[in-house]
């Protein structure tokens, strides 16, 4: 009972946290949300039965954090490790959450490495979708809301950019 209650609160928690990283314009920022929405996600896929992305999250954790402080080299180390375990992932899960979560983890490592913030919610854009699909196999109801509420915070963030730059553009003009 407390252990449900526990995944409940982090879910909960975790999923308030991803919503405000998705709409965040700052990348560190939003890094930063995102590292620790995931991290208390983690749970979630765990007690469902969701092991590779209770470990995929992790990595992602450990990514968003070191995109955000900025530690190339760790980013590098982290970046090379991701195909070996997309690879083992695809062929050790021959089945739709092989597939989804080896594209959710190349998209996800590249938007953590990523500067610009448009290219990093178009590539969360494509992670989140797929971290959904994995989500709702295995039942892990929180990170399926995650994901929902990443996606509602994306497309907050993609309005404000166009408003943003198209009133540069119209300035500019």
């Amino acid at each position: 009972m407390l252990l449900e209650y526990t995944v409940a609160v982090l879910g909960l928690i975790s999923i308030v946290l991803n919503g405000f990283a998705m709409k965040e314009q700052d990348v560190i920022k939003a890094k930063i949300l995102l590292g620790s929405a995931v991290l208390f996600i983690i749970p979630d896929f765990y007690i469902h039965g969701g092991i590779h992305g209770s470990f995929q999250s992790f990595i992602i954790t450990i990514m968003c954090f070191l995109g955000a402080w900025e530690y190339k080299k760790a980013e590098k180390m982290v970046l090379y490790f991701i195909p070996f375990f997309s690879t083992y992932l695809l062929f050790g899960l021959q089945e739709v959450s092989g597939i989804v979560i080896v594209i959710a983890s190349v998209t996800t490592s590249l938007a953590t490495t990523s500067k610009d913030p448009k290219t990093m919610k178009i590539l969360l854009s494509i992670s989140t979708i797929c971290w959904g699909v994995y989500s709702y196999i295995y039942g892990a109801w929180f990170a399926f809301a995650f994901d929902i509420v990443g996606l509602v915070g994306l497309i907050i963030f993609f309005k404000n950019y166009k408003k943003k730059y198209s009133y540069v553009h119209e300035v500019s003009v």
